[in-house]
């Protein structure tokens, strides 16, 4: 048992958290990217702008889609609590970063 008072709003999920764990997932693809073609710095941003964009928005459309499984299905058949979209985008984000690994 734990002996520390957070409250409730520490113990959650914050859109910083997400905001963090998604700059260090296109920091790790850009150098990637960055080191495996040659080219040019803005060549390398025009494209990056295009991918995170891209991205965010299947990051939030796939976010939905879990948290709403996850309410659905899950909470109910196993009997274990709900997750808001904070949770869904951090659980959507982890597992890119392991499944780019």
């Amino acid at each position: 048992m734990s002996t520390t008072t957070l409250s409730p709003e520490a113990e959650k999920i914050t859109p910083k958290f997400n905001i963090t764990l998604f700059l260090f997932t296109a920091l790790v693809v850009i150098i990637k990217f960055a080191a495996v073609w040659k080219i040019s710095f803005i060549a390398l941003l025009f494209t990056s702008f295009f991918d995170a964009i891209f991205h965010i928005g299947t990051l939030l459309v796939f976010a939905w889609f879990l948290k709403e499984f996850w309410l659905r299905l899950l909470s109910d058949l196993f009997q274990i609590r709900s997750i808001d979209y904070q949770e869904a985008i951090a659980i959507v984000l982890m597992l890119n970063i392991v499944l780019s690994v």
